[in-house]
């Protein structure tokens, strides 16, 4: 299965960073999922989860309470930048 790098940022530093098979997020568009080398973008975030889905072989999936924010994409790396953030168990 194909990856994404992705990293999860605040003010505070890197809360994670590792591959992914999709990220899952809100923009003020809308739900937007990043699959492997989706096309360069850049959104705003709304307050809501993001989630970390996972490879084969790892843990299912991550979720992270995000209030606001930007998401990039770039060369296969989805940044998520948030004001605030939070690991959900």
């Amino acid at each position: 299965m194909a990856t994404t790098r992705v990293d999860v940022v605040t003010p505070s530093g890197l809360l994670y960073s590792g591959q992914a098979e999709m990220v899952v997020c809100r923009a003020t568009s809308g739900d937007i999922a990043f699959l492997a080398n989706h096309m360069p973008y850049v959104g705003t975030l709304e307050a809501h989860p993001v989630r970390v889905v996972h490879p084969d072989g790892g843990p299912d999936e991550l979720s992270f309470d995000v209030d606001g924010g930007f998401v990039e994409v770039n060369a296969n790396h989805v940044v998520v930048l948030a004001s605030t953030a939070g690991r959900q168990p």
